[in-house]
């Protein structure tokens, strides 16, 4: 497995390239514009150049590109599910633009009075139309969540569902983050729960449709639906949670599958040592 982080596009594509070579990651994830905006600039083309220069020479991948926060394509408001539809499909031109291997999207919520089945089918017509609007090789992938209040896809049946209802099986996939799914229940610091939720995924989605891991721990307790991402091993996971997932088979021969942390970073120390944790925990003994 690679590991990475998520790392800033502050000062450009090609920088956040050099800052993931500088962590001494193996896959990064970046954001495709301001993160807690609408609004997109065009990308410069000289950045886009230099960051694809950069990005071969540095052997690093895959890449992921993920979606802002602001957009909700469960939500029941006519305008917001617009605008979040148009969201979606800018960023994942610029994923396809810059050559991304996977788009990363959050399922989000529905309105208190709308039935659930509706929310994820409202999920998948958005998946649909930005696939069928844009070609391109990067994958879409869908993240379980915590579950918390109108919540959509805090269970693996209902991120199985929506794919099953958007169809598009050969561009579309799962990333899986740790803490939600710790959050809305999967109690992963048990041999048995981490490896029964693996085969959940077998069963319902096959684990070819996995992609990419989110690795983060957990603050709240394991159903409390809190999502609040911590160090890792330094939250209710813990180290055994993590060690639990990372050494099954059935992830661990996997040289196509990457985790990325989303771990509260205050100076690039705190990535660079829940990465080294991370690679303990797995069994690489010199991480790269």
């Amino acid at each position: 497995m690679r590991f990475g982080a998520h790392v800033s596009i502050g000062k450009g594509l090609a920088g956040a390239v050099a800052f993931a070579e500088e962590l001494g990651c193996d896959a990064f994830q970046i954001f495709a514009g301001n993160p807690r905006g609408w609004a997109r600039k065009p990308l410069d083309p000289r950045d886009v150049e230099k960051y694809r220069t950069g990005l071969e020479a540095s052997g690093l991948g895959p890449v992921a590109v993920h979606l802002s926060y602001l957009p909700n394509p469960a939500a029941p408001d006519p305008q917001l599910y617009e605008r979040s539809v148009l969201a979606m499909a800018e960023d994942y031109r610029r994923a396809v633009q810059i050559g991304a291997d996977y788009f990363i999207v959050h399922p989000c919520k529905g309105g208190p009075e709308q039935n659930r089945e509706t929310a994820l089918r409202r999920v998948a017509a958005a998946v649909k139309t930005v696939l069928r609007q844009i070609p391109g090789k990067a994958l879409l992938l869908l993240v379980n969540q915590a579950g918390a209040g109108t919540e959509v896809a805090g269970r693996i049946e209902e991120l199985a569902r929506i794919l099953e209802l958007a169809g598009e099986e050969e561009r579309t996939g799962i990333c899986f983050d740790t803490c939600h799914a710790f959050a809305a229940g999967y109690d992963l610091r048990l041999q048995e729960g981490a490896a029964g939720l693996l085969t959940e995924i077998d069963r319902l989605l096959g684990l070819s449709r996995l992609h990419l891991l989110h690795l983060n721990d957990c603050i709240g307790e394991c159903g409390s639906h809190l999502d609040r991402h911590y160090h890792i091993g330094k939250g209710k996971i813990g180290r055994e949670g993590f060690k639990n997932l990372l050494t099954d088979p059935r992830l661990a021969t996997r040289d196509d599958l990457a985790g990325i942390i989303e771990t509260p970073a205050d100076s690039a120390d705190d990535d660079r040592e829940n990465l080294a944790v991370l690679r303990e925990l797995s069994g690489e003994e010199d991480g790269r």
